[in-house]
């Protein structure tokens, strides 16, 4: 049996999303390996396809020499994996990041209206292995865990965090109201850092990632901003509504039809940066003022 190694070693939504060709390897008959920080090993401790090395910015070398893959599949695509190739001489495959088309984007605001989604970039890079005919990612999680955040309500769960300001909803405390003025149950998810002033359960902080996407499975629901979130809903099967802010749904991570929908405000100003970086130049984000209430219609007709 091949080993196939799969090199990603952040951020988290990338590394959720490289999910994606996981499963299908495993399937066509591969023995599967992950490649990725070790802060991220842990979203993939019930996914049974896939084994994981954690790695440190150190030991990358050595682990991926002492593991010696037949193949290696390079999603990330940078300076490290460029040495890897350089050290390993097997079999190498990776994928068309599209950066040129994504800057020409943020440059120019051209190809806002190209549809691309990288998963189907993922997908394209691993065809000479398997043939994957509805890229999507898929994590699994044991029922046991998930058992332990059900509710006898509608659960909404709602990403309040993202890296930079450019990238944070502004109204989550008023859309998190209407949810909860409605009857449904509202879970705060995040880092320690994301905490806000919202209503419903905070778990920002409190939460493990594989904890983190068994909360997502057990809701109804996930609203999120561009972010990890975001993918971890996808991953999870569970329709997500991803806002966004100052990156736009044109870089190839908004969700699929059947896994959601993307909202984002239509501005001569966006996208302004790839991944949300630097100050707004009007001062206060309006790229974010988008109304809770529109939102709120929008998440509503989803369950329907």
């Amino acid at each position: 049996m091949d080993k196939v190694l799969v090199l990603r070693f952040s951020s988290l939504g990338d590394v959720v999303l490289t999910s994606t060709v996981l499963r299908p390897l495993h399937e066509a008959g591969f023995d599967v390996y992950l490649m990725t920080y070790e802060a991220f090993a842990n979203m993939f401790e019930d996914s049974s396809f896939v084994s994981v090395l954690p790695v440190d910015k150190l030991n990358i070398f050595d682990v991926a020499k002492s593991l010696k893959p037949d193949i290696v599949v390079d999603l990330h695509k940078n300076l490290k994996t460029l040495m890897l190739r350089n050290m390993l001489k097997t079999k190498w495959l990776s994928y068309d990041k599209r950066s040129f088309q994504r800057r020409f984007c943020v440059w120019f605001k051209a190809f806002k209206d190209k549809t691309f989604y990288i998963t189907d970039a993922y997908a394209e890079a691993v065809k000479p292995l398997v043939d994957i005919k509805s890229p999507r990612p898929y994590l699994e999680i044991k029922p046991d865990r998930v058992h332990g955040f059900y509710s006898p309500k509608k659960v909404i769960s709602l990403g309040v965090g993202a890296r930079y300001p450019k990238k944070r909803y502004k109204y989550f405390k008023e859309l998190s109201k209407l949810f909860v003025e409605a009857g449904f149950e509202v879970r705060l998810l995040g880092a320690k850092e994301d905490k806000i002033d919202a209503y419903g359960f905070d778990y920002t902080g409190k939460l493990s990632l594989i904890d983190t996407l068994a909360c997502i499975k057990a809701s109804n629901l996930v609203l999120s901003n561009d972010s990890s979130i975001t993918h971890m809903a996808r991953a999870a099967g569970i329709k997500v509504v991803s806002i966004y802010g100052a990156t736009h749904p044109c870089f190839g991570f908004a969700p699929k039809d059947f896994e959601g929908i993307a909202i984002s405000k239509d501005m001569p100003c966006k996208p302004c940066d790839l991944h949300g970086k630097g100050s707004c130049k009007y001062g206060d984000y309006p790229c974010l003022d988008i109304d809770p209430k529109y939102i709120y219609d929008i998440a509503v007709s989803l369950l329907d």
